[in-house]
Parts: structure tokens; C-alpha cells; sequence
């Protein structure tokens, strides 16, 4: 798994591909509570590249997204592909996550 870091109108941007599972979850784990750590509300996940995602990764992802909405922020999903959207749908994590078809329409979510 790669991580790529961006900042789009203030608002970090994960761009994530490979496979996230029990081995390269804590690699995203530790990504996102860095970023949290340093105050930051509202992150972006682009999923474009991502080819698989396993439980060990929907846990770090709802882990992270319960820390940012006791902050009153949010953790949005961009270009997540359909077999990975699957496993939110599957598993019902899609109910909690605001899944978008892109890194722009997720940021444009945010602006008031």
C-alpha cells in the first residue's frame, strides 16, 4: 500500500492505492492519527486506487471517523471503486460514511 499526501484548500488529502488489510492498515492507522493529532477536522481518502479493503481496514477507517466526528469533523471517501464500495454496503458502513465520486465534490461538500 502507498500513501500519497496532498493539501486541497486546506483539507488534507489521502491518496491511497494498493491493498489495505491487517498488515498495511496500520500504516493508514498511523497516517490518519498524525493527522488528527495535529487538529485537523476534515480529511479526504481518494480510494481510486485502492484494490481491496479487509475488515483490519474498515476498522481503521470507522476508528478514525468516530475520532473526527467527536471533533466535529468528518472523514469523506472519494473514487472509492464498486468491489471496495461493496464492503461499506456489505457491511453496512455506508450509512456512516459520505461516500463521493471525487476529491473536488468531496472538498466542494465541506465549503459553506
Amino acid at each position: 500500500m502507498e500513501i500519497i499526501h496532498s493539501l486541497i484548500e486546506d483539507i488534507p488529502v489521502l491518496l491511497v492505492s494498493g491493498k489495505i488489510d491487517a498488515v498495511t492498515s496500520k500504516d493508514l492507522e498511523t497516517a490518519l492519527t498524525e493527522l488528527i493529532d495535529k487538529n485537523k477536522k476534515f480529511l479526504v481518502i481518494d480510494m481510486e486506487k485502492v484494490e481491496f479493503l479487509s475488515s483490519s481496514g474498515l476498522r481503521v477507517l470507522m476508528a478514525s471517523l468516530n475520532r473526527l466526528k467527536h471533533r466535529d469533523g468528518d472523514l469523506l471517501l472519494a473514487t472509492v471503486q464498486p468491489f471496495v464500495k461493496d464492503v461499506f454496503f456489505l457491511t453496512g458502513a455506508n450509512r456512516f460514511f459520505s461516500i463521493y465520486s471525487s476529491q473536488e465534490e468531496a472538498i466542494k461538500s465541506l465549503q459553506i
